[in-house]
């Protein structure tokens, strides 16, 4: 008998720690946060504190400082909302690194899937304490909902900036990178035909203005989203990650020459992937999405085509410039040539990035400028890009094959 509650009062003993450690876990889930990308383990460093939004001022929630008005599109926000017509609710937001402008309704945001949906909230509760944060998800309000997309762009943005070693302001662009997301595709419209131009603007526009002081810009309408992929702030996220890895892509260095297509896109789906496999944006001028990459599991599609020798060398798509250049095949393979360098090349990818910056010089000819590429991954590997390509399939067959 006296054994017998001892058992017993272990066991209640073992249950009261397992409830304390539950209790502390809070949400059912592990919190994932991002680590520097070039020493996994080691934590991310990331400024989102440090920004300024006049409704934040007005109820009371900036209580560092005192905030301090700003210009966007190089004029005042005021002035912005009446030439863009902003009649309803709107949110401008000053961040170390972006300027925001969002017309975004409340959404329910959820975690099944969501690689740092906790992390994200636990920093958006930093800015909203009465936030409560639930078992599966939460329901965010508009502003709320203009700051998560702040936290998550300083995120992004301090992943790339650390693959990247690039220490420069706004990773050597003049301005801080427009971000404009609209509820209504008659704002983004709108935005597009006073500030841009563009002919098409059926999705996510990116655009570089180029009259000094130069910024990138990334515009877009949930409501078309909506329409062409799907409903929701998952769904929504990574189109938007998507898009603002293009732009950060280009904004390194300064945007003095294009980007390779399968370099932009690779990196748009890493990005985007990281976030969450199950939605995945395409560029608009690829057409409908590549049927062999509609399911979520992209690795497994890589890793057949690889075994089968069905991949085209990279040597024969590595200059094209425009994503709609690319086959549905190649932009499958981009994500993963991306993914090879950043998690197993990041400092080649790095060499290989920064000669792509480099300016021609006066009078090249095309010859040269069509070479590039090939010359930067010879500066950043050693090899040529069909080599690369080889050793980029010996790890897809070691890799993915697990």
């Amino acid at each position: 008998m006296p054994r017998n509650i001892a058992v017993l009062g272990c066991l209640v003993g073992l249950a009261v720690v397992c409830l304390a450690v539950s209790s502390l876990a809070g949400p059912k889930g592990a919190l994932e946060d991002e680590t520097h990308p070039r020493s996994p383990g080691t934590p991310l460093k990331m400024d989102f504190l440090r920004y300024e939004c006049a409704t934040c001022r007005d109820k009371g929630l900036l209580t560092e400082g005192e905030f301090k008005s700003f210009k966007m599109f190089r004029m005042e926000t005021a002035a912005l909302a009446k030439e863009l017509d902003l009649d309803k609710e709107h949110y401008f937001i000053q961040t170390p690194h972006f300027l925001i402008v969002s017309t975004l309704r409340r959404s329910k945001l959820k975690f099944k899937g969501n690689r740092f949906a906790r992390a994200d909230i636990t920093r958006l509760q930093k800015i909203f304490p009465k936030l409560k944060m639930g078992r599966d998800g939460t329901r965010i309000n508009g502003h709320q909902r203009a700051h998560l997309y702040h936290i998550r762009a300083e995120r992004w943005y301090a992943h790339f900036a650390a693959l990247t070693d690039n220490k420069r302001p706004f990773l050597g662009m003049h301005e801080r990178y427009h971000v404009c997301l609209f509820d209504d595709y008659a704002e983004h419209h709108t935005l597009n035909d006073k500030f841009i131009g563009r002919a098409s603007d059926k999705a996510g526009v990116q655009h570089h203005i180029r009259d000094e002081p130069n910024f990138m810009v990334f515009t877009t309408s949930e409501q078309q989203v909506a329409r062409d992929q799907g409903k929701g702030d998952t769904i929504f996220q990574n189109h938007v990650c998507h898009n603002i890895a293009h732009n950060l892509c280009d904004g390194h260095g300064n945007y003095y020459t294009e980007t390779p297509a399968w370099i932009e896109e690779g990196i748009g789906h890493y990005y985007e992937r990281r976030e969450n496999t199950r939605h995945n944006t395409f560029c608009w001028s690829e057409g409908s999405a590549p049927r062999d990459f509609l399911k979520p599991k992209w690795s497994s599609v890589v890793y057949g085509i690889v075994r089968r020798k069905k991949d085209p060398s990279l040597s024969r798509w590595c200059e094209k410039l425009q994503p709609g250049e690319l086959s549905g095949t190649q932009n499958g393979l981009s994500w993963s040539i991306a993914q090879y360098m950043v998690e197993a090349e990041p400092i080649r990818f790095t060499k290989l990035l920064r000669k792509l910056d480099e300016r021609h010089k006066k009078g090249a000819g095309a010859k040269a400028k069509q070479d590039r590429c090939a010359k930067a991954i010879e500066h950043a590997f050693g090899v040529s890009p069909s080599v690369l390509h080889e050793r980029w399939r010996t790890w897809v067959l070691e890799k993915y094959r697990k």
